[in-house]
């Protein structure tokens, strides 16, 4: 991560919100967008994983051992997800070179079933995070989100860093807020 900062959200970028945002969907999150256009935003929340594995969520689905995460609000009793192997999912979505989203849920089944795909290759998120463009814009005047750029893969996170690692990384004004609590009050 660099302490250069992006300015304008754009497809495969990622959104950091704000310390102290008050916002119980997005507080202490960061938002990767995998579709911006002026028909709209899309992203997920990459740093909130649920409790509960995909296969508590679908019950003929295949053993696997991965994470669930939230993805935002909308939509958020459906289940998407980001891949890095278009070549085995048909109807994959580039987001950027190496990430993609969506395409035919069946094949995961039966790629899982003869051991083609790892929890290393995909993350499934309920739910997603979507903006009109002018009303994301908006929400980055008002100081909600720094924009930034993916500067790791998504599958090499350490996700219960990456917010606060985020943060350090691209605004040192921001340092002291880093481990403050959701309410400040109870500090």
């Amino acid at each position: 991560m660099s302490s250069l900062i992006e300015t304008k959200p754009k497809k495969g970028g990622i959104l950091i919100s704000q310390p102290l945002i008050n916002d119980d969907y997005f507080h202490n999150s960061v938002v990767f967008l995998s579709e911006y256009s002026k028909e709209g935003v899309v992203g997920f929340i990459v740093n909130k994983p649920l409790r509960f594995s995909i296969n508590d969520l679908i019950d003929d689905f295949p053993q696997f051992d991965t994470t669930v995460y939230y993805g935002g609000p909308v939509e958020a009793s459906n289940l998407y997800f980001i891949h890095r192997v278009p070549n085995k999912i048909k109807g994959s979505i580039p987001i950027t070179n190496e990430l993609y989203w969506g395409g035919n849920f069946g094949q995961i089944k039966d790629l899982i079933l003869t051991d083609q795909l790892s929890p290393n290759d995909i993350r499934f998120f309920l739910g997603y995070s979507g903006w009109e463009e002018t009303q994301l814009n908006e929400e980055i005047a008002k100081n909600s989100w720094i924009v930034d750029k993916l500067k790791d893969t998504l599958f090499e996170w350490n996700i219960k860093k990456l917010w606060k690692d985020c943060i350090k990384d691209t605004n040192t004004d921001f340092q002291l807020w880093v481990n403050a609590p959701k309410d400040i009050r109870l500090n």
